[in-house]
């Protein structure tokens, strides 16, 4: 076993910094700027990343594996019922990119005769440098006769266009302004809402146009409706009576148009509340969830017209309780409840008086979620009946449709990816603070979790999202699948039991998100289920930094980490004007604050690493084109720990040409998910019988030596 890696020597170029009243010396600020010499370093730290990761073993089985429950590969939007045509966007056998056919059935397991394809995002974008993902939306109009649709590529403008179905004549091509286009029709389905959303600026108060479409040959007209306030729209909805309009902003609707009033303005809606309001229109009223005064979620119904529309004319027609109320859809003459019961998804039935119709039974605790176009809402209403996807940590994605009349659930997909013998338990943990902290174990059923074996713990605890036990990455079900233990723990901060659970851990109190990570790494080992030199630690985007904090904060806890698309130096992070939107001031603070800067210093990671202090190992992930979390700070991180570890285990840095929540292409995401289950499969010492990866091998030390990188 070598004492230590030989990594690319890195430079120190000391740089003193005062930021909130906190002053420190950054040895590696130049590694912030993709200057020659930044790069120059950061190839050849990605250089020896790919040499060990891709060495055998465990690469050949980690690749193989990876492939199998890949999860770029999934495709997630169920079919949807407009008139008597079901539009099927799917991605065909062979293809990388989704097509979108119209069809008599919504099945897309079987090729029916009646199917055609109207789109196909790879003709659009053929010939087109790839150095973007090119992406695809669409929604037809109440009848499906017609289609508006939009693509946005690489190299070009968002592209808006609406076609005849039938004929396939183009009725409008282009719009006055562009952006991203969110489409609300109305029932006649000759005239819809856009809203133009500046794709650079989404704060901007966008372009709102009213569309009507007249006869073949002709011009349509198109009218631009001014907002009476800079309360910004995404996107609108019309009720099925075309009555009414409301043009939502994030989270709620804020304003209302009465369509056959004789004036037909716009007139603010629920400008007066900070709270949030998913639902739909049902007669003359908005019926929604919502979080205010109910942290887990009430259901109302505000009347849409009259002066106490906001809140003095409101009636309640679910009280809060026990489960986290997330939205509500009409469909048909009832409503779907869309909610979270033990940090799962769960659907419910109910009158639009609030009476329990039943419930809508799931295969098994997962995730539930609509098709495009949605106003927050987990469903799609279809007829008279709703699809939806759905998935779980080991069972990917599939399309599913329930019928309201004969209360079945039928598949219209089979997943392409599932663990058939993965078995969930739950546990808690008690936190620092005693907070009780749920958490999920899956593992194959002949695993014996009395003995302690390799295992993977992940959590999110931030911006109040959901983390659901959803399929969204290979690496759960993978891991699953070899033999390891994966656990998803649900942490404070995250959206899982309610805006209590979410508040509790944020800007003063966010050591508690990794207090609670800590509380159950140490639960798990109590138990027996695995030991602190079996335990790994693995994290996306925000959840990263979870990640690396619990590296820093207990190097003694963890055996090895994976951060992927991480943000890490909590202080100079203001540097990048995304980050700080998208991420820190929402729910970490403002590093030019004393307040906060105090706050963050003392659990950001990079200004947390100590010299000789013995590390696990830790595979940091950067993109190359990730403006929410620049790959700089994985740079940073990097050397710094390499610097300071004095134990003999690998930090290894790869940087990708890649965004935040996309590859450039398939192959680049799954060599992704590979290199982190290869990665973790070594250090984790996961035995697994295969021919390619003899039982008993183990350790990245053993890659080390084999590619001549490691000191003797």
């Amino acid at each position: 076993m070598p004492d230590r890696f030989r990594f690319p020597p890195t430079p120190t170029r000391p740089e003193f910094n005062e930021i909130g009243g906190i002053g420190f010396t950054d040895p590696y600020q130049w590694l912030e700027e993709d200057s020659d010499a930044t790069l120059a370093w950061e190839a050849a730290q990605d250089r020896l990343a790919r040499d060990l990761l891709h060495t055998d073993p465990p690469w050949s089985l980690a690749l193989a594996t990876a492939r199998r429950f890949n999860a770029s590969a999934l495709h997630h939007r169920p079919p949807e019922l407009h008139g008597r045509r079901w539009f099927v966007e799917h991605v065909p056998e062979g293809h990388a990119l989704p097509v979108l056919d119209v069809a008599d059935s919504p099945d897309v397991s079987t090729t029916s005769a009646s199917a055609r394809r109207v789109l196909d995002l790879a003709v659009e974008t053929a010939g087109l440098p790839l150095h973007e993902p090119a992406t695809m939306q669409w929604q037809p109009s109440p009848d499906g006769g017609l289609l508006a649709y939009q693509f946005s590529g690489p190299g070009r403008e968002s592209l808006f266009r609406v076609r005849d179905v039938d004929s396939g004549e183009v009725l409008v091509d282009g719009l006055p302004e562009a952006g991203v286009y969110r489409v609300g029709w109305l029932p006649d389905g000759r005239r819809f809402f856009v809203v133009v959303v500046d794709g650079e600026r989404p704060h901007r108060c966008p372009g709102l146009f009213q569309v009507t479409l007249a006869a073949s040959g002709s011009r349509p007209t198109v009218c631009r409706q001014d907002l009476p306030s800079e309360f910004p729209a995404r996107g609108v909805s019309v009720s099925a009576d075309g009555r009414w309009a409301l043009a939502h902003g994030p989270g709620r609707p804020y304003y209302v148009r009465d369509l056959t009033a004789s004036d037909a303005e716009w007139r603010p809606f629920l400008q007066d509340s900070r709270s949030v309001f998913r639902g739909g229109i049902v007669g003359d009223e908005f019926i929604a969830v919502t979080d205010d005064g109910a942290p887990r979620g009430r259901v109302v119904a505000l009347p849409l017209s009259g002066p106490g529309r906001d809140r003095s004319g409101r009636r309640e027609l679910l009280p809060p309780g026990d489960t986290v109320l997330f939205s509500i859809t009409p469909v048909g003459r009832e409503l779907v409840l869309a909610e979270l019961a033990n940090g799962a998804t769960r659907l419910r039935r109910i009158s639009c008086q609030g009476a329990p119709l039943g419930e809508i039974p799931l295969p098994e605790p997962g995730m539930a979620w609509p098709g495009g176009g949605r106003d927050g809402g987990l469903v799609t209403p279809a007829g008279n009946g709703c699809t939806f996807a759905f998935s779980s940590l080991t069972r990917s994605p599939a399309a599913y449709r329930y019928d309201l009349a004969t209360e079945r659930l039928v598949p219209l997909s089979e997943p392409r990816a599932v663990v058939a013998d993965a078995v969930t338990r739950s546990g808690t943990a008690h936190s620092a603070d005693g907070t009780v902290i749920p958490y999920k174990i899956v593992a194959r059923a002949d695993v014996d979790l009395g003995t302690p074996q390799p295992l993977i713990v992940s959590g999110y605890g931030a911006l109040n999202i959901a983390w659901l036990p959803a399929y969204l990455f290979a690496l759960p079900a993978a891991w699953v699948e070899l033999g390891g233990v994966y656990v998803h723990a649900h942490l404070r901060g995250g959206g899982e039991f309610g805006t209590d659970w979410w508040h509790a851990a944020r800007r003063d109190t966010k050591q508690r998100t990794f207090d609670d990570l800590h509380a159950v790494a140490t639960d798990l080992i109590r138990h027996g289920h695995t030991t602190p030199g079996r335990l790994g630690v693995f994290g996306y985007s925000i959840s990263a930094l979870t990640a690396v904090v619990a590296v820093t904060q207990r190097p003694d806890l963890y055996r090895a980490c994976v951060a992927a698309l991480p943000v890490l130096d909590l202080l100079r992070c203001g540097r990048d004007p995304v980050t700080m939107a998208d991420i820190v001031s929402v729910d970490f603070g403002d590093p030019d604050d004393p307040t906060d800067a105090a706050v963050l210093h003392r659990y950001s990671p990079y200004h947390q690493v100590r010299d000789a202090v013995d590390y696990p190992a830790v595979l940091l992930d950067c993109g190359s084109a990730d403006r929410s979390c620049p790959a700089w700070h994985g740079r940073k991180m990097a050397a710094r720990l390499q610097r300071a570890t004095s134990a003999r285990h690998p930090v290894l840095l790869r940087i990708r040409q890649a965004g935040h929540t996309v590859e450039t292409s398939p192959d680049d995401a799954l060599l992704r998910e590979a290199e982190h289950l290869a990665f973790l499969i070594g250090e984790l010492g996961l035995d697994v019988a295969h021919e390619e990866f003899p039982a008993g091998t183990r350790r990245m030390g053993k890659w080390a030596r084999r590619n001549g990188t490691a000191t003797p």
